[in-house]
């Protein structure tokens, strides 16, 4: 086991990370702190940090080192961002930190920046013909990733602190500056010609302004999800809120419901760059990473250490099973299982198409809940599952997974409709109950973990299913269990459940073989 930290120092805010590294290459994040110290509020025109500002700094930099050594943290790297490039007292700044706290400093550049961003986004995110952006406080970073691969990276000499400065945004914007701020960003945007060359399928935001353009657009709508990787956002969701943020003052901003009161005198510029590369690309479809550099920095350092790393669904599965302490060969004969039944039942149903990444999340992550209780562990199952870092699903998979999973003798169809009914539908209930009845009939036929069990054959007739399975052990308790599901079965289907178990002969002692 091994516990690294990273404290990465941004202009508009300093964040902490420390992450336990377990033997079987699983992960954790034990500790994530940041603090809004703004050091590049002032820097446009001196190009240098006060000494108010360094002591802040200083005492943020001492607090998160003192975090890292009480975790017991190997290693502490501490990361300046290329906001520090600009910055003419840097070095005192480095040398003060060295002196104080002992930590070994590296600086960013902005492409080495933009390379971790897409190292978190390409170990966490589906991603093919993707825009990524990454607002900072002085700069804005874009690159152009193709077919998955990095294709093209650029930066625009505009971040939410310079523009919020240089335009005054934050008090109430006159007509005459929302003008000039428009044809400052249109001039900047047009310099990098690839922007309009891209033909895009889709704009991924990264950093900790996207995320509070998540937030206020998540709170707007009621999202019943609280995490913020893979939300989905439209640009008319995004110009919208330009233009009514435009016209609100610093006091009104406050009292918007979502925006944190540290990023209320800022958002505008961060609006505004994201609605003009918008409609420079004509993009529509915008997700949202909650992963970035401190992430960027983790599978780094995983991969140099540890070699390529594991399909990021299967990864994150592995995680969620390490910290719950569940085993994962049960976890795997589950699915296994499940995925036999549900091939099994495909003329049952209607062809969904594939759902097998649903299928391996739900059956793998069937036991998760028994880690807080045995009783209803179903419905722990679904808060576990909905709220767990699983890359590689968008929001509706996640949440049918969790439906899924929890399936025993059906669903609360209702329920499940009316909380999330922005994520999924009666359709998608449909699906989980394919795959939950599934799930129920393997785990009522694995509940013994020494036993093994075998799919072998499926007959389906007009008024009945015959489902027959293999064992080299007596499954009579199995079978019973099994056949509960009929009633539920004769409801989905209209069909009669039918479950036979082959008992395989076991060779006889001393028998010789030829």
């Amino acid at each position: 086991m091994e516990k690294i930290a990273l404290i990465y120092i941004g202009g508009n805010t300093t964040r902490f990370a420390l992450w336990q590294i377990n033997e079987d290459r699983s992960y954790i994040l034990l500790q994530s702190y940041k603090e809004t110290l703004k050091l590049g509020q002032t820097t446009r025109e001196s190009s240098r940090i006060t000494e108010e500002k360094a002591d802040e700094l200083m005492v943020v930099l001492q607090n998160f080192k003192g975090v890292a050594d009480s975790l017991g943290a190997d290693t502490t790297t501490l990361i300046f961002s290329e906001f520090f490039r600009r910055i003419s007292n840097k070095v005192l700044i480095q040398d003060r930190i060295e002196k104080e706290l002992s930590l070994r400093t590296m600086e960013l550049s902005s492409n080495e920046e933009m390379e971790l961003d897409y190292l978190a986004i390409v170990h966490s995110m589906r991603i093919r013909n993707t825009l990524i952006v990454d607002i900072s406080g002085g700069l804005t970073q874009v690159a152009w990733v193709k077919e998955g691969v990095l294709f093209k990276m650029d930066s625009l000499p505009l971040g939410t602190l310079t523009l919020t400065e240089k335009f005054q945004l934050e008090e109430m914007v006159t007509k005459d500056t929302h003008v000039a701020l428009e044809n400052c960003l249109n001039k900047e945007i047009g310099n990098i010609a690839w922007l309009k060359e891209g033909n895009f399928d889709e704009m991924v935001i990264v950093g900790g302004s996207a995320r509070a353009i998540s937030k206020i657009d998540r709170n707007k709508r009621r999202y019943p999800m609280r995490i913020i990787h893979e939300y989905d956002m439209q640009d008319i969701d995004v110009i919208n809120m330009y233009n009514i943020f435009m016209t609100k003052s610093l006091r009104q901003r406050y009292l918007i419901e979502g925006l944190d009161k540290d990023r209320a005198d800022i958002i505008l510029g961060a609006l505004g760059i994201l609605s003009m590369i918008l409609k420079t690309t004509k993009l529509k479809n915008i997700r949202v990473s909650g992963a970035g550099i401190r992430e960027g920095f983790l599978f780094r350092y995983l991969t140099q250490k540890q070699g390529e790393m594991a399909d990021m669904l299967d990864r994150s599965i592995s995680n969620i099973l390490s910290i719950h302490t569940v085993d994962k060969t049960h976890a795997e004969s589950l699915y296994r299982l499940t995925s036999s039944i549900y091939s099994a039942f495909c003329t049952l149903h209607k062809d969904w198409g594939d759902l097998s990444q649903i299928i391996k999340v739900s059956s793998k992550l069937r036991d998760v809940g028994l880690s807080v209780r045995y009783y209803n562990h179903e419905k722990h199952n679904f808060y576990i599952i909905s709220n767990s870092e699983i890359n590689g699903l968008n929001h509706r998979g996640i949440i049918m997974s969790a439906l899924a999973s929890t399936f025993t003798d059906g669903l609360t169809h209702e329920k499940s409709i009316f909380e999330y009914g922005q994520i999924i539908n009666r359709m998608d209930l449909s699906m989980v109950n394919d795959i939950g009845i599934c799930i129920s009939m393997a785990e009522k036929l694995l509940r013994a973990e020494i036993k093994v069990v075998t799919f072998k054959r499926c007959h389906i007739t007009e008024d009945a299913v015959q489902i027959v399975f293999t064992s080299k052990d007596p499954m009579h308790f199995e079978q019973h269990e099994v056949m509960k599901l009929s009633d539920i079965f004769l409801d989905m289907y209209g069909k009669t459940l039918m479950v036979e178990i082959e008992e395989l002969k076991q060779p006889e002692s001393g028998t010789a073989s030829k």
